[in-house]
């Protein structure tokens, strides 16, 4: 008998193994895929245009980073950085500030008519950005906030939260009952539950959402275009926007403002990664 166990077990073994080739095979494709236009990006940023020109696909003949100071002092990418910088942080600041506290509520609260409120975020989604253009620009004109940081910013908080209050909703609703019911006999506020424990057992939620909604502010050029027209005052998107319309033949320009634009998000999956998969989760599961 253990003699046909272990023929048993070492078959499982070799079908499993079998099975696992291919898809690692699979995975190792799509990393390729990913990674090799990132490589090609930073290669391509590092070396001068003649030189992209001899040799579009082999290595650098001369490593430079002249792309990267002629973006920060000529074309103004560097200030262009700072002000995406804090456009970005002050908008997902109070998105989160704003939606985690919503999300509590929705997902612990007795609320009125929670499953219209949350019904109604769904809906609102689902209107299409591009739409919104007009009346917002309209809006903001009577309020005198075209052209300045905190009209795009009151764009980007109207725009990010109704998703940011659903997402936490479901997050929110995977904390136990009864931990929050011990916080209130023990004589504890709605914010002192919010801060000691909603905010500690829903942090990989809030950690995603922090990431989505970066992700999401920090590549959006439509609204950041159109709301701040002056190019001293530009965020990062559009000013290498631009640049790339004026510069298509100079490609290791382009390629270094491409690489200025993907180096927060990358930075922010990197040390984020495990944080997004586990709010991923929960909000599939509920």
């Amino acid at each position: 008998m253990a003699v046909v166990e272990d023929d048993v077990v070492v078959s499982k073994r070799i079908s499993s193994s079998r099975t696992q080739w291919p898809i690692f095979i699979a995975l190792v494709v799509v990393a390729a895929t990913i990674v090799y236009p990132l490589y090609f990006v930073i290669i391509t940023s590092l070396r001068p245009n003649a030189d992209y020109l001899q040799d579009p696909f082999g290595l650098p003949g001369i490593w430079t980073f002249d792309n990267y100071l002629n973006l920060s002092t000529t074309y103004g990418a560097g200030q262009a950085f700072l002000n995406s910088m804090f456009v970005s942080t002050v908008s997902v600041a109070i998105v989160l500030v704003l939606a985690s506290l919503a999300g509590f509520a929705l997902a612990k609260l007795p609320v009125p008519g929670t499953k219209y409120i949350t019904a109604t975020f769904v809906s609102v989604m689902l209107i299409p950005g591009p739409v919104l253009i007009i009346p917002i620009y309209l809006m903001l004109a009577r309020l005198d906030l075209v052209g300045t940081y905190w009209g795009l910013i009151l764009v980007y908080v109207a725009t990010g939260l109704p998703f940011a209050t659903f997402f936490l909703t479901l997050s929110f609703r995977g904390i136990p009952d009864e931990v929050i019911e011990a916080a209130r006999i023990d004589g504890a506020g709605f914010f002192r539950i919010m801060w000691s424990i909603v905010a500690p057992m829903g942090s990989s939620g809030v950690a995603t959402l922090a990431v989505l909604q970066f992700l999401g502010v920090w590549n959006e050029l439509i609204f950041a275009f159109i709301l701040i027209p002056e190019e001293s005052m530009r965020l990062l998107t559009p000013t290498l926007a631009s640049i790339g319309d004026r510069f298509l033949t100079d490609q290791p320009l382009v390629s270094a403002g491409l690489f200025i634009t993907a180096s927060i998000p990358l930075i922010l999956l990197a040390f984020a990664s495990k944080y997004i998969m586990q709010g991923l989760q929960v909000g599939v599961s509920r």
